[in-house]
């Protein structure tokens, strides 16, 4: 949806600013704005304008590329008090090779702190704004056919991992070749490069130079390595150094199935929340006692079914003795050793 409004500029130009949907979390609001902008002066008069109309607001995130005839690039960003956010939205602009265009992305605190989910907000409207302008077309500069293609239901894979036997276990979501930088695309703001250590240790180079080209590109980037080698801790230890000083996520694989399965699920939970992959612990009391003693090594669920069946409670567990516990099937000399241990420590004495 776009609506045109005058600008307080010298010229007072009709302009074209385009709005995503509102995004809602635990009553804070977001929202994203994206114009075509040709100059720094654009930009200033664009932020004055959405500050003029988007009243109480607490955040209006700002970044902007622009492109001169020679083909600099300008680009900045400015968080606006939302640390980190003017940043990722100039990666998603870079990562799209988006130019000529300002995104404000503008956020009503609620009161209750988001977390890293809010980054996920802020660059969904952001993507979303960016969808419905001509933003994306490389603004004429380039062919159509220079474009980096984007897909958003598949994994677009670069053609040097063709033969790669990691792709035959990519089954719960569909890929493609494409012309990419990284290895894999995983998502608009999320890319991979895949490694064998066997082939590190015979082209410890090749990797340097892959982090090099990806250097500021996409928010999540991630060295995806498979363990193929008897001998791979110095290795990774290496590996773990490098992607710690090029902001790397580093995830091991021990067999080819292992990491296709973890590219697809990526991919898979591309848009979902961090809750959805957190451990769901339910409200009742067994629930909760199970929760608390399987943290106890070797002491399984069946144990807790025994122990609250003969106790019934935590308070009456801890203050049983070893003995008295040693009569419960399934609870050996070592297990009952190890919960008694677990209690005697000061920060886990109980009142109730």
């Amino acid at each position: 949806m776009s609506e045109e409004i005058n600008e307080n500029s010298t010229e007072s130009t009709l302009i074209n600013i385009y709005h995503s949907s509102r995004i809602k979390d635990r009553r804070s609001i977001f929202v994203a704005h994206a114009k075509r902008v040709e100059t720094k002066q654009e930009v200033d008069n664009f932020l004055s304008y959405i500050k003029s109309e988007e009243k109480n607001a607490t955040h209006n995130v700002l970044a902007f590329r622009l492109e001169s005839s020679d083909g600099t690039i300008v680009e900045e960003s400015d968080d606006d008090g939302e640390k980190y956010a003017g940043e990722r939205i100039l990666n998603l602009l870079k990562t799209l090779d988006a130019k000529n265009v300002a995104v404000i992305v503008t956020r009503w605190f609620g009161g209750i702190s988001l977390g890293p989910v809010r980054f996920e907000h802020i660059i969904k409207c952001t993507r979303e704004v960016l969808d419905q302008g001509p933003f994306l077309n490389n603004n004429g500069s380039k062919s159509s056919s220079s474009r980096r293609p984007t897909s958003s239901n598949a994994i677009l894979v670069n053609g040097c991992q063709r033969g790669n036997p990691i792709l035959q276990f990519i089954r719960n979501v569909s890929w493609e070749y494409s012309e990419i930088a990284p290895d894999y695309l995983l998502g608009q703001t999320t890319c991979a490069l895949f490694l064998s250590l066997k082939y590190h240790r015979l082209h410890p180079e090749y990797i340097f130079n892959r982090m090099e080209k990806l250097a500021h590109q996409y928010i999540l980037r991630i060295l995806l390595i498979l363990v193929d080698i008897e001998s791979h801790q110095e290795s990774i230890r290496e590996l773990t150094k490098i992607c710690i000083i090029n902001n790397f996520t580093i995830i091991l694989a021990w067999s080819q199935e292992e990491a296709g399965r973890y590219l697809e699920t990526y991919k898979m939970f591309e848009y979902k929340t961090p809750e959805i992959i957190m451990e769901k612990i339910e409200n009742d009391y067994l629930a909760k006692l199970t929760h608390c003693l399987t943290q106890i090594k070797s002491v399984n669920k069946t144990d807790v079914v025994t122990l609250a069946s003969s106790f019934g409670s935590l308070k009456r567990i801890i203050n049983t003795s070893s003995d008295e516990l040693a009569v419960c099937p399934g609870l050996g000399e070592q297990k009952i050793k190890r919960i008694k241990e677990a209690f005697e420590r000061p920060f886990l004495t109980h009142k109730s």
